[in-house]
């Protein structure tokens, strides 16, 4: 688990940062050590009473730190008897009440005595080491429980030039969804909760809007005898942070849209208004679908250019600085141009089969076909941009790692200079001995030191003749 979501304790939330680490169970679970090692330093060694007097003002610190906590947690649990049973609060509350137990003055003499101090410390030892070593299962079972879904959200666009979008009712998509009219439905925060309740109302199978919208990943094109069907992904948020990817489903027929998303969406509000010259004389479902993937295009174009200028802050890293923040940064730019490659090609595809009138959108009288031809040279544009940035990070990834080999070259030569150098002072010194008095070798001490010195500067001059001393 990871070190931020051990801080991300459910009865801290909320908390001022620096309180939630200072209450959070990483950092409790150290103190819980400390406390323990101060509790047996008098037990195992002679301490003196100011050190003793020392070492029981700090238990006494951290007891009052663990009774924060556990009353923290326990006015803001929603439910102050499960709080309480919780066999982990158990051992917290042991934690702060052992050690209280030899305050009690009633107790105090016969709590005190030796033999019953040491069992009192061995308690708050054991308690104290329960609670150091729950720290992940603690956070395990105090996770949040799961997220309630979003409420569907549903919204309405006339059909008439001008006219602006609204929120609308379940009711009133139930009721057009009966009678379709020249308008335009989304519904957002669509999933597997509530598939049914949305087949049911819209009159389409539940099969084909979980395949096509739930059960798909990649942008594609089909047309039936009712409408087309159009799935997209719209890319959303900033490299710097998250970037979302909302998977759209867009159903048009001969006079009205539908279109399904996984997420909230504002398309509505980005095209409503925005048809001129040939594109606002096109049929009210042309229309929207031509705008609809305008927009989609909009998006990938604001993407490419956020890969753009993440790879020239990479570029203009010191290459002989390459960090562990490099490789992270350069492998989720690498990630997200595999995904964003992916979906431009399939999306590339459908625009190339729109604009060669391989597939028709319902109500077409070829109008659009110079508006998709030239989202189709967007598309094109967009995808050879982002191989070329693809083929950017890889090529700055391999001269990262090309500079760390070398560097680890040299310093792998540098090694082994000096155990080459070192190796024959040691052989010699092993044959020899600590020193040559009543030895049987000929040799005098001026004799050996200029032999060795003689076989290492030799060793040095073969090394620069290589190179390796460079």
């Amino acid at each position: 688990m990871e070190y931020s979501n051990l801080l991300n304790n459910a009865a801290l939330r909320g908390l001022n940062p620096v309180l939630r680490f200072v209450l959070g169970e990483v950092f409790l679970g150290f103190l819980a050590i400390v406390s323990a090692a101060l509790t047996l330093i008098p037990m195992l060694f002679n301490v003196s009473p100011r050190t003793d007097a020392l070492l029981e003002a700090g238990q006494w610190s951290i007891i009052l730190l663990f009774a924060i906590e556990y009353g923290v947690g326990l006015a803001r649990a929603s439910s102050k008897r499960e709080f309480v049973l919780n066999p982990w609060r158990v051992v917290d509350a042991a934690t702060v009440l052992i050690p209280l137990v030899t305050l009690l003055p009633g107790a105090s003499k016969v709590l005190r005595s030796s033999p019953v101090l040491r069992l009192v410390r061995l308690a708050r030892v054991l308690a104290l080491g329960a609670r150091a070593g729950g720290v992940m299962t603690r956070e395990e079972s105090t996770a949040v429980a799961p997220r309630t879904p979003d409420p569907m959200l549903v919204r309405m666009l006339p059909a008439s030039g001008g006219a602006k979008p609204r929120p609308a009712t379940w009711d009133e998509f139930a009721q057009w969804a009966k009678h379709p009219g020249t308008e335009w439905y989304s519904i957002a925060n669509l999933g597997q909760h509530n598939l049914s309740e949305v087949a049911s109302a819209s009159g389409i199978s539940r099969d084909f809007i979980a395949a096509h919208l739930l059960g798909t990943s990649y942008p594609h094109i089909e047309t039936t005898d009712r409408y087309v069907s159009l799935f997209v992904w719209l890319a959303e948020g900033s490299f710097d942070k998250q970037i979302q990817r909302n998977g759209l489903l867009l159903l048009a027929s001969d006079t009205s849209v539908v279109t399904f998303a996984r997420q909230p969406v504002h398309l509505m509000e980005k095209i409503a208004g925005r048809a001129t010259g040939e594109l606002a004389a096109l049929p009210f479902p042309v229309r929207v679908a031509c705008q609809f993937l305008k927009t989609v295009l909009e998006a990938d174009e604001t993407l490419v250019g956020l890969f753009e200028e993440e790879l020239g802050k990479l570029e203009e890293l010191p290459v002989r600085e390459s960090r562990q923040q490099f490789f992270q940064r350069t492998f989720r730019l690498k990630k997200e141009l595999s995904a964003a490659a992916s979906d431009l090609w399939r999306l590339r595809g459908v625009l190339k089969a729109l604009a060669e009138a391989r597939v028709k959108l319902p109500g077409s009288n070829a109008g659009e076909l110079p508006f998709l031809r030239e989202l189709s040279e967007t598309a094109d544009y967009l995808y050879e941009t982002v191989d070329n940035v693809r083929e950017g990070v890889l090529s700055l990834i391999e001269l990262h790692l090309n500079v760390v080999s070398f560097e680890m070259n040299r310093v792998m030569r540098v090694l082994a200079v000096v155990s080459v150098l070192g190796l024959i002072p040691a052989v010699v010194g092993g044959l020899l001995g600590m020193n040559l008095s009543d030895n049987p070798w000929p040799f005098t001490l001026p004799q050996v030191t200029f032999a060795v010195g003689m076989g290492m500067v030799t060793c040095l001059y073969f090394f620069a003749v290589k190179g390796w001393l460079r």
